[in-house]
């Protein structure tokens, strides 16, 4: 016990940890897509997005094409973080699957019992399984559930299993949605025979969406053939923090003899961690490549980079 503890503050005490909060496992709250990202991670009620695989689970039942995803992020320090996941059409709902993979870096160990060198601080795999269904009047709901190994400093190890659920409506009316998520529930995550808390996230959002505009029937001398654009606001509670709203907004191009452009932006309040983001992406020939910077006041930059399959 007295080692898990002690590895748990070296742990804490390093770039890696720097999480608002007392909860474990906070590496699941990192996003996922470079979409997601670069919107300020108000993401909740966004439709059409292999993103809401974290957001809201209910969200994925407005994907009509299976679609494969990968994100690498690069954060603080030597922080490495990797996302795999895969969601597939049903004819009736949308089934989904994945893993994320965290690692904190390397870090000097010292501790009273002798125990020294140079160790992984913290090395951490979930793997995760979900589900979404359409109900009548544009509602759907949807649940993942998760498993998760931890790791600190090559020594202690925990596991874990949590659950998501969410609800996604898109209303009446034209191009807006709300959603609602209540995630990571589940026991703590206890390294012998002290835990934390996983970080239970409570979420609602909405969002709004322009459809395509011929540009050119507006002015025929401009080179668009259309435009499009998506704005999303989320207000979100974890557990022991401050209640963080975040907004995003993205503007979709398509120029003649181009495939669709994206050029997004975001802003995450109440969160060291975050702040300002902002990113490109780009879709055509049946992928998306989609980039993402986030500037931290307090701990710098991170950038992901996302890759995505449709077929």
């Amino acid at each position: 016990m007295k080692a898990a503890a002690a590895l748990s503050a070296l742990l804490f005490a390093s770039p890696a940890a720097c999480e608002p909060g007392r909860t474990g496992a906070a590496f699941l709250q990192r996003t996922l897509g470079a979409r997601a990202a670069a919107m300020g991670s108000a993401h909740a009620a966004v439709s059409y997005s292999p993103d809401a695989v974290q957001y809201n689970p209910a969200a994925l039942a407005t994907i009509g094409e299976r679609t494969l995803s990968t994100t690498y992020l690069n954060a603080y320090g030597s922080t490495n973080f990797g996302f795999l996941g895969y969601a597939h059409p049903l004819p009736l709902g949308v089934a989904t699957a994945g893993a994320v993979y965290f690692n904190a870096g390397r870090i000097e160990l010292n501790l009273s019992n002798g125990t020294r060198g140079t160790v992984t601080a913290e090395e951490d795999l979930a793997a995760y399984a979900g589900y979404a269904l359409p109900l009548a009047f544009g509602v759907s709901i949807g649940a993942t559930a998760r498993f998760l190994r931890m790791q600190l400093a090559q020594t202690a190890t925990a596991s874990s299993q949590q659950g998501d659920f969410g609800i996604h409506w898109k209303t009446p009316l034209r191009g807006v949605s709300l959603g609602g998520a209540y995630q990571y529930l589940g026991p703590n995550i206890t390294f012998e025979s002290a835990g934390d808390p996983p970080p239970r996230t409570m979420r609602a959002g909405v969002a709004l969406r322009f459809p395509d505009v011929d540009a050119r029937k507006i002015d025929p001398s401009v080179d668009l053939e259309a435009f499009d654009l998506t704005a999303a606001a989320d207000v979100v509670q974890v557990l022991h923090e401050d209640l963080s709203p975040r907004v995003g907004l993205e503007l979709g191009l398509t120029p003649q003899f181009l495939n669709r452009i994206a050029l997004r932006t975001g802003w995450v309040f109440g969160r060291a961690a975050e702040g300002l983001s902002f990113g490109l992406g780009y879709r055509g020939g049946g992928f998306a490549l989609d980039y993402a910077f986030g500037n931290s006041p307090d701990l710098g930059g991170l950038q992901h980079l996302s890759l995505t399959f449709y077929f």
